[in-house]
């Protein structure tokens, strides 16, 4: 029995890693989608950040808003896919380097406001509002889903070079340990 306890334990504990990875993985597709789709539906509730009407295609809103999106949850799903395969040690490169586009595109959200006068000659990205709705607007579009993905980016980086490996070494080390003790 005490081979089948620690089998289990073992069990359980990659499996308890494993859910972190993949709820990070489920926020990040969803903030991504949040902040791709934000800007086509925000008149329909009130919120006028760009000034433009709903569903609206731009220049700005692909590049600011669609593109870091779409990549976010490509990002997401790798993640998600990547964490079925911790129990067998394999998928370290691709969740680190999912971690680190998916920081890349919480920067970009985060930036991509800033730099759009910069960028295009159609002025700033975010409409004139009083200084309380001009943060909100900041915080639904740019900074709030920008840092969200940036520490969900910095989680995966850290999840993968921490367990990663350890998992694989663990497994195995279990796989011995019962390889060698006696049966009763």
């Amino acid at each position: 029995t005490s081979k089948d306890e620690l089998v289990q334990s073992e069990e359980a504990r990659v499996h308890g890693r494993r859910t972190g990875i993949v709820t990070v993985g489920v926020l990040t597709i969803l903030i991504s989608a949040w902040g791709a789709l934000i800007p086509f539906v925000e008149p329909m509730f009130g919120f006028h950040a760009t000034g433009t009407p709903a569903w609206r295609w731009n220049a700005a809103h692909t590049l600011l808003a669609v593109v870091p999106g779409v990549v976010g949850v490509v990002m997401g799903l790798v993640v998600l896919s990547a964490a079925s395969k911790v129990a067998v040690g394999r998928g370290r490169m691709s969740l680190v380097l999912a971690g680190l586009i998916t920081i890349l595109s919480g920067a970009w959200f985060i930036i991509g406001p800033r730099a759009w006068p910069v960028i295009s000659t159609h002025g700033v990205y975010f409409a004139t509002a009083a200084p309380l709705r001009g943060l909100l607007y900041q915080l639904g579009y740019a900074l709030g889903t920008g840092v969200i993905l940036v520490v969900c980016g910095g989680y995966v980086v850290g999840w993968a070079s921490r367990h990663q490996l350890s998992d694989a070494a663990n497994s195995s080390g279990v796989r011995s340990a019962m390889a060698s003790e006696p049966t009763a």
